[in-house]
């Protein structure tokens, strides 16, 4: 591919994860990142775990990528999650610019999978982000009303369907995904080791991958907190259900007596 001054790089989170069986290489890759054919000028790579990154594409040859790939999709999102960044060739070493841009000595293989790994992780710790947030915005309305009203205002199935998405979601993303991992070609390539370092870095992987690590915890002492306010409710209106037997019964055994 002919270098060019400035090119638009997208990672793409698309679903649990895709199946590349079957897919054109380019090369004889074996682990993530694998570079497949895409269009004269352009670069594409695929993830197993459910990311795809290209670079030099138009938005309309990124959506009849995706649209292509759609079908080896598993678990597809609504909305993919995309992290871009504007990345140069041609650069004495390769670094990161401070407005973002990423400076590359060259388009080579490996260095532009090096960037393609950095672009789809960090769009898999944002849609992570985003549901671990809703889900703690789903449980809100359940704490006010508690706070205000002394009282749960939330369904607790509905709660409870909420939170095992969002922890069933976290675990199998830890399960395919560590945040700081490193990709299979810095085994072939280790003069990269640096340059991921900065990359990790400058996308803030271990940060908020550790951030959602905690909101996790919160979300568990949140959960059981809420639960054990559910059994007690039950308990008590179960407890008063008794109680009632018990009067009624009572009561028609006093009438019996005083009604001949």
């Amino acid at each position: 591919m002919a270098a060019l001054s400035s090119l638009r790089f997208r990672g793409c989170l698309v679903g649990e994860r895709l199946d590349v069986r079957g897919l054109a290489r380019t090369g004889a890759e074996t682990g993530d990142p694998i570079e497949i054919e895409a269009c004269p000028g352009t670069r594409a790579f695929v993830f197993r775990w459910g990311a795809v990154a290209m670079i030099g594409m138009t938005a309309e040859q990124e959506a009849a990528l995706l649209h292509a790939l759609a079908p080896r999709v598993t678990r597809p999102l609504a909305m993919p999650m995309d992290e871009i960044a504007t990345v140069t060739a041609g650069a004495e070493q390769d670094r990161i610019e401070p407005d973002g841009t990423i400076a590359l000595q060259d388009l080579a293989a490996p260095r532009v999978g090096l960037v393609a790994d950095a672009l789809a992780k960090s769009a898999a710790l944002s849609q992570q982000e985003t549901l671990l947030t809703a889900t703690l915005d789903r449980m809100e309305p359940a704490i006010a009303s508690l706070r205000d009203r002394g009282r749960l205002g939330l369904r607790s199935g509905l709660l409870l369907r909420s939170i095992g998405a969002a922890i069933s979601a976290r675990s199998r993303a830890v399960a395919r995904l560590q945040p700081d991992e490193k990709p299979d070609l810095l085994w072939d390539h280790p003069e990269l080791e640096r340059f991921h370092a900065r990359l990790v870095e400058e996308y803030e992987r271990r940060d908020r991958g550790e951030a959602l690590d905690r909101k996790l915890v919160l979300i568990g002492k949140t959960t059981q907190t809420l639960l054990s306010l559910v059994e007690a409710r039950r308990s008590l209106g179960l407890e008063a259900a008794v109680a009632a037997l018990i009067a009624i019964e009572v009561a028609t055994a006093v009438y019996g007596l005083l009604v001949p």
